[in-house]
């Protein structure tokens, strides 16, 4: 669907553990195990210290990976004229845009518009018709930004915990 790929690329989103998935750092550890590889005593000395690390970088990691999800979420709702897409199921009109959530397989974002009643069924007609493409934007704008706001709140939780913990 997208034509604006690099609009969700994402680095420490994609490494970061969210609720869906084990953190790359942790898969990559868990390699040995998997594939049956034997421990040296220097592999078992270096995964050692690469967990230590990694546990201290982990609050780093993953506020970085939600600061990350916020700026792709302004960049995709900066594209939403250009990604704008409509579907039908049953009698309802959907418009859709890019939109990247962490733990979410798709990267879109999908709001009811209306009625095939109301606007009629000519996806190619409505997407041209001016006002039309108005309201899917305005509302895909409104979910997006409730979608920013929640992740916003939720990052200055974050940073405020980290602040009273380091005080």
């Amino acid at each position: 669907m997208p034509r604006l790929q690099k609009v969700t690329e994402k680095v420490f989103a994609e490494i970061a553990e969210t609720p869906q998935k084990k953190a790359t750092y942790t898969t990559f550890l868990e390699i040995d195990d998997v594939l049956g590889v034997p421990e040296s005593d220097q592999l078992t000395e270096l995964k050692t210290l690469y967990t230590d690390i990694v546990a201290n970088a982990k609050k780093t990691v993953s506020t970085l990976a939600m600061i990350e999800e916020i700026v792709i979420q302004i960049r995709c709702k900066s594209v939403i004229d250009q990604e704008l897409r409509l579907s039908l199921s049953r009698n309802y009109i959907y418009a859709r845009s890019i939109f990247f959530r962490r733990g979410n397989q798709i990267n879109d974002i999908r709001i009811v518009v209306g009625t095939t009643d109301t606007f009629g069924d000519n996806l190619d007609d409505l997407i041209e018709d001016f006002g039309f493409r108005g309201v899917c934007i305005a509302k895909l704008e409104k979910a997006m930004e409730k979608e920013i706001k929640n992740n916003t709140n939720q990052l200055k939780t974050v940073i405020r915990d980290e602040e009273i913990k380091s005080n």
